[in-house]
């Protein structure tokens, strides 16, 4: 008796009965207290970035100094120094802000968590860097009795520049997080499981 008539097709697994090795691999985790992480890293990127430009303005205390004295009668070169001061301070700002953003993508792995730390980076940063000149004998201090100014208008002036940073360093911490996971397996694998859906409904 040939082989061919021992063959019993019922015991053959059909192949829909097979299933795929991706199920067999659990799905890439999160790290716990990602979003804490984050807020802890954004707080901290952010009092870093308002010292070290509260530090570079009282290390050009005279520079600033001079300035208050002259008002619009200032030299160019003086312009010119204060105001790569102010480039230099928001360079570093940005820096941070994708430093940030980097560190919570190694540690928490959820970019929108970048985004959240590069936002209170920015944020922080400028309302602390701003609020120190209204404090008395402090370099390039800001008279509270500006002509035509209500503190209203000020407060409104001051949240809005904080917002306007706060979502340029989010965007720069959201580039960051996105450069530190681009090879991570949580995202390679939700590329993985997307890119075969959209085989599947092809």
């Amino acid at each position: 008796m040939s082989n061919s008539e021992h063959y019993d097709p019922d015991s053959v697994t059909p192949r829909n009965d097979y299933i795929n090795e991706r199920e067999y691999v659990a799905s890439p985790s999160l790290p716990p207290n990602g979003l804490a992480l984050a807020l802890a890293i954004g707080v901290a990127g952010g009092v870093v970035a308002a010292l070290i430009s509260i530090a570079t303005t009282l290390s050009n205390a005279s520079v600033f100094q001079e300035v208050a004295r002259s008002g619009d009668k200032i030299s160019y070169g003086t312009a010119q120094y204060v105001a790569g001061l102010a480039c230099l301070t928001y360079i570093v700002t940005l820096i941070l802000g994708f430093v940030a953003g980097f560190v919570v993508g190694k540690r928490a792995v959820r970019r929108l968590y970048g985004f959240y730390a590069g936002a209170l980076v920015g944020a922080i940063s400028y309302l602390g860097s701003s609020l120190v000149q209204y404090l008395p004998n402090y370099p390039g201090h800001v008279s509270s009795t500006v002509a035509g100014a209500s503190p209203l208008s000020g407060i409104f002036a001051l949240l809005l520049f904080a917002l306007i940073w706060a979502v340029v360093d989010a965007l720069i911490g959201l580039w960051g997080s996105f450069t530190a996971t681009r090879k991570h397996p949580y995202y390679l694998a939700r590329q993985a499981a997307a890119e075969e859906q959209a085989l599947a409904e092809e």
